[in-house]
């Protein structure tokens, strides 16, 4: 945000998450870490594509474009 007028709230910040006070901070850490905001549904942690897929953009209407 480039500017913007106060909304004279308290903030507290931890990490990525700022809420108005430490009690939110804890509850939103909390249950980041019980469900990572709705789970990840990859078995791996990072997602990669294995090597039989070269890189590729799939685009909202369905057309893929592949680079060899």
């Amino acid at each position: 945000m480039l500017q913007g007028k106060p909304i004279n709230e308290p903030v507290a910040q931890y990490g990525p998450f700022v809420m108005n006070n430490q009690d939110e901070i804890q509850q939103a850490f909390s249950d980041f870490q019980k469900t990572r905001f709705g789970g990840w549904p990859w078995s791996r942690p990072d997602v990669v594509h294995g090597k039989e897929r070269r890189r590729f953009a799939k685009f909202e209407n369905g057309e893929e474009i592949t680079k060899e």
